[in-house]
């Protein structure tokens, strides 16, 4: 039999303490440390570290520009030739500025004109002249002086509406 002793303080006798009352004792004073289940918390972590791996979207670096070079192996086409723009400028008239006169520097044989119908006439009739690159000519708008700023976009608007896609703005100076 198993048996073990137990003392007490100030008692000389000797006491046997059985198996069964040791393990209840044991189970009594074991530690009160409440320790988490590990496999569920495990399970999370798993799956939330597969999530941001598949979630993530890697970026090139900063320093990179993806960029498609031109072929250099061949001669350029012959029909590329440098277009020149068609130069708008608007000035302020009248008394008040309210008025505008709209000149074409690049084309000196055509008239001032005072309304953006007229300017709109103007892009149609030279289209032609370009040929095959008539999309490819620029149209660049110059105010001068106190223009009002809807003479501007109605000059812009007449060459959109004349169907040129490279139109712009030009600083007055």
């Amino acid at each position: 039999m198993a048996r073990s002793q137990k003392n007490i303080t100030g008692d000389e006798t000797v006491h046997y303490v059985s198996a069964r009352k040791q393990r209840e004792d044991k189970k009594k004073h074991a530690s009160t440390a409440i320790q988490p289940p590990l496999t569920p918390m495990i399970d999370i972590v798993f799956q939330l570290l597969l999530f941001f791996l598949l979630a993530c979207q890697f970026r090139m670096d900063e320093g990179h520009i993806a960029a498609n070079l031109p072929d250099l192996s061949g001669k350029p086409p012959a029909d590329t030739l440098k277009i020149d723009p068609i130069d708008v400028t608007l000035e302020a008239t009248g008394s008040d500025n309210l008025d505008v006169l709209i000149q074409i520097q690049s084309d000196t044989n055509v008239p001032p004109m005072t309304t953006a119908e007229e300017l709109y006439v103007y892009l149609m009739q030279v289209k032609p002249d370009h040929g095959k690159q008539a999309d490819d000519v620029p149209v660049t708008i110059k105010p001068f002086g106190n223009v009002p700023w809807m003479h501007v976009v109605n000059a812009f608007n007449q060459a959109v509406r004349a169907d040129y896609k490279k139109v712009g703005f030009k600083p007055s100076g």
